[in-house]
């Protein structure tokens, strides 16, 4: 297509949503913001903002990450959805000081200093695991270059016994060629944390897709490796193992007996 340049930025249509502009097209950063913004920490496990015992948020420091927020500086002008109780659930009252507003845009951004900013995930596509937070994002980028996978996509899944979520990724092969599953295991421990790698693989023939071309995860979160309700093969890396194998219903029943410690 002959594209020159591309320029990385981030922004919404909503109302006092911080927008981001890489003006100077920066490495790794979606730019600068005119407007008021806080990134503030965020609980992943409780799904909410931390607040102190004043119920004060906290905002991140230089290379953390942490939820985007827009101060709403002319709340007799805010609008965002018709439904007024929808617009009030996007927003946070009271959050650095009192009287203050903010609209929760939903995503994870990265403080990287000097008024810049790195984009991480959506909230709901982040999940924590061995008490470290995994951006699905970041994952599926890596498993998205490996030379046998033509889509994934990335989620967190409930693990009996255990706490938080394990990564679990559905993946369509290029080919119908044999999957090298140890040379896959052995690319994923390369270029990724142990706590991020995903301990379930489910091979699909395609995906859905939202009508803004983004892959429907819905369903395959609610379907987890739930072998009684998939149809589709299923692999998993189980602990002190280097490989992954065929997940049968003898080793799904023994996961969801607490047998393997993962």
């Amino acid at each position: 297509f002959n594209i020159q340049e591309i320029r990385e930025f981030y922004g919404a249509t909503e109302d006092f949503v911080p927008n981001f502009a890489n003006i100077h097209n920066l490495d790794k950063t979606c730019g600068v913001c005119l407007t008021p913004y806080a990134i503030v920490r965020y609980d992943l496990e409780k799904d909410q903002p931390f607040r102190n015992e004043r119920g004060r948020m906290k905002k991140v420091k230089k290379g953390e990450v942490g939820l985007l927020l827009g101060q709403i500086t002319d709340p007799n002008n805010f609008y965002m959805y018709k439904d007024e109780k929808a617009t009030e659930q996007k927003v946070f009252r009271d959050a650095l000081r009192k009287g203050d507003m903010y609209i929760n845009t939903g995503d994870l951004l990265r403080d990287i200093g000097f008024g810049h900013v790195q984009f991480v995930d959506r909230l709901g596509d982040t999940f924590r695991w061995k008490g470290e937070n995994v951006s699905t994002e970041e994952v599926e980028s890596v498993i998205n270059t490996s030379e046998e996978i033509d889509m994934c996509s990335v989620y967190g899944v409930l693990i009996p016994l255990t706490e938080g979520r394990a990564g679990m990724v559905s993946v369509h092969k290029k080919s119908d060629e044999d999957f090298d599953f140890k040379g896959f295991a052995n690319y994923l421990k390369k270029y990724l944390p142990n706590y991020a790698i995903p301990k379930f693989i489910r091979f699909i023939d395609g995906f859905d897709f939202t009508a803004t071309h983004k892959i429907q995860k819905v369903k395959l979160k609610k379907e987890g490796y739930n072998i009684n309700e998939i149809n589709d093969t299923l692999y998993s890396l189980l602990p002190n193992s280097d490989e992954y194998v065929l997940l049968t219903k003898d080793i799904y029943n023994g996961i969801l007996e607490g047998k393997y410690q993962f």
